[in-house]
């Protein structure tokens, strides 16, 4: 998502910010992996474990033997596979908001509608439900520019 701190345009005292925000999300990155490796040894097992029931099940259909057994055995290995399936595919994301605030931070702490549109791939009712979020809890400030070509609303992030 981010390079380096000097694609990202990073002034002198805001360098430690985004050095901790790329910490971040390197470590979700490598989470991330995990998540997705262990996903797939999960349906490795799960497809061994029904591999490796089947002759059980087939044998428990010979009168007088119990079915349950193997047909336990299967939907277990069943449940495996398409819990890991679940697990190698599913990656999960930060709340929008906060989403917003790594935007604005690439953009020297400024926001703007269709920029946050555009960053985060939203439509633009979302990305102002977004920021109007972050209005409401005090943390970005209404900005209005005259010097630019479109006088767009700018949203100012403080704090950061």
């Amino acid at each position: 998502m981010f390079g380096s701190l000097e694609e990202l345009g990073a002034r002198p005292g805001e360098a430690n910010t985004l050095q901790i925000i790329k910490r971040h999300l390197e470590e979700r990155a490598r989470k991330t992996t995990r998540r997705k490796w262990g996903g797939r040894a999960l349906i490795v097992l799960g497809v061994f474990t029904v591999f490796g029931s089947f002759p059980f099940y087939m044998l428990s259909l010979i009168p007088g033997q119990s079915v349950a057994a193997g047909l336990a055995i299967m939907i277990g290995g069943l449940a495996m596979i398409a819990g890991g399936g679940l697990l190698s595919s599913w990656s999960p994301r930060l709340k929008d908001t906060n989403e917003a605030l790594l935007v604005a931070l690439k953009h020297g702490n400024r926001l703007t509608i269709p920029l946050l549109a555009l960053e985060m791939d939203v439509s633009f009712e979302k990305a102002e439900q977004i920021i109007q979020e972050l209005v409401k809890k005090g943390i970005a400030e209404i900005e209005l520019t005259r010097g630019e070509l479109d006088h767009a609303i700018v949203y100012q992030i403080k704090g950061i």
